[in-house]
């Protein structure tokens, strides 16, 4: 079965097959300002000479997706023949979604990939979760790390102790990072040297975890319990 992972940013999208490179491509619609009956999608900006008369339709507001429209023509336009030729049945996509979630736009996800794409298994992650995972899986003998979550729409600071998130401590950054660690510990930061595309490796190495299969929820278990099933497995 193949994995598809999609960080699915308020920016851009960040999507690829686990088993090959990423591609970072705008997670939003294009109009024309002289002409609106036209409508670009995703890297569909690549075809238009002058972007300057172009007005961006974006499906995330203040960091939550909630033009479903928007989104729904974006990820038609990434699954079909034009890009990555999605074979539903088969596949299982790791997908991402801000910290803390409204529960509506979680809901609105699993009916979406399990009743609309019928995705064989889903994973509903936080980007800053696969950058804990690639951060472990690279340096093991760490214990924690703070992921600073920086995107479009606002910033998070997350502590993860072994992969594990420690929800209770998530905040928004008001204050400086040093502020968010106790005083007689050091504190190192790291800069991925591709840091826009970090939690996407995140989730390519997670893919290929021995315990991948443990974390999804698959289409059978969906159709048997409804969002209950993915509420008890998905930390969001």
């Amino acid at each position: 079965m193949a994995t598809l992972v999609l960080d699915n940013g308020a920016y851009t999208a960040k999507i690829g097959y686990s088993q090959e490179k990423v591609s970072v491509i705008p997670n939003c619609q294009f109009r024309s300002k002289t002409s609106r009956l036209k409508t670009f999608t995703a890297n569909q900006l690549d075809e238009i000479k002058d972007p300057s008369g172009l007005f961006y339709i974006l499906p995330f507001q203040k960091g939550y997706l909630v033009n479903w429209d928007v989104q729904r023509k974006v990820w038609d336009h990434l699954f079909g023949k034009e890009m990555f030729k999605v074979e539903f049945a088969d596949t299982s996509v790791v997908i991402t979604e801000p910290y803390f979630n409204f529960t509506s736009i979680q809901e609105s996800m699993n009916e979406i990939l399990f009743e609309e794409y019928q995705f064989q298994s889903v994973l509903r992650i936080n980007a800053g979760s696969l950058s804990a995972h690639h951060y472990f899986h690279t340096k093991p003998s760490e214990l924690c790390c703070l992921v600073v979550d920086s995107g479009f729409s606002f910033t998070h600071i997350a502590p993860y102790c072994r992969s594990k998130k420690m929800k209770e401590g998530i905040q928004r950054l008001e204050a400086e990072l040093r502020s968010l660690a106790p005083a007689h510990l050091p504190v190192s930061v790291l800069q991925p040297a591709n840091p826009i595309c970090y939690p996407w490796e995140g989730g390519k190495l997670l893919a290929h975890s021995p315990d991948y299969d443990e974390i999804v929820v698959t289409r059978e278990d969906y159709e048997e319990n409804g969002h209950f099933i993915c509420e008890e497995k998905f930390d969001i």
